[in-house]
């Protein structure tokens, strides 16, 4: 009996889950905001980059 109800709160909790899944739509927004962060946090690299150099040509 304790099996039954395990595996029924199993397939309950596995048929939740698969309704709060996101939709295609929601992934590509998803991950067109990660590439829109990564090209961000790639510009600041550079800027940083750009700086130390002028920086070290200014030290010399």
């Amino acid at each position: 009996m304790n099996k039954a109800w395990f595996y029924i709160a199993l397939l309950g909790g596995t048929l939740g889950l698969s309704a709060c899944e996101k939709s295609p739509e929601q992934k590509m927004e998803d991950a067109r905001e990660s590439a829109a962060d990564a090209v961000d946090s790639m510009g600041d690299a550079a800027r940083s980059s750009g700086e130390a150099a002028r920086d070290k040509l200014n030290e010399e």
